[in-house]
């Protein structure tokens, strides 16, 4: 094929803004490695996500995922967790992950039936408890679900 008869790639689809995930790696004074994930987790960043969790697991015995920060988590980032657990139990060590405010991560979880799949922790270990930082934490009273305090003018 010559040259000529390549097609020229479309610049303006190829600068388009896609998915993106990054990670940012903290270590516990408990000893464990925090993985933070930012961003989406999808078909096209699952892949990232694996090869990240392949990374930090050689940090130690015990890897906490942060999703805190995630803003979608699909079907295909579920299944890379998945391996991700698998991968990291044949190896004798232990994944838990955190969801924090990060509602679509725990929605996924929750409608998948994931919940039950994954070691889920309310708050990274060691950490003070709040209920603020409560995966299920029981609302004030006083407060509305919108954050907004309850007054008493009917």
């Amino acid at each position: 094929m010559a040259d000529d008869d390549r097609s020229v790639p479309d610049v303006a689809q190829a600068a388009a803004p896609g998915p993106t995930l990054r990670f940012e790696q903290s270590s516990h004074p408990a000893g464990a490695t925090v993985l933070h994930a930012i961003g989406s987790i999808d078909d096209d960043t699952s892949p990232d996500l694996w090869v990240e969790m392949g990374i930090w697991s050689e940090a130690g015995p015990e890897l906490i995922l942060d999703l805190t920060g995630v803003d979608f988590l699909g079907t295909a980032g579920l299944n890379s967790l998945l391996q991700s657990r698998d991968m990291l139990g044949a190896e004798g060590k232990r994944l838990r992950v955190y969801c924090g405010s990060s509602r679509p991560a725990r929605r996924a979880l929750q409608v998948t039936g994931a919940m039950d799949l994954f070691d889920v922790v309310d708050r990274i270990p060691e950490e003070p408890a709040s209920s603020r930082n409560m995966l299920f934490g029981v609302p004030d009273p006083d407060v509305r679900l919108d954050g907004q305090r309850r007054s008493n003018d009917g």
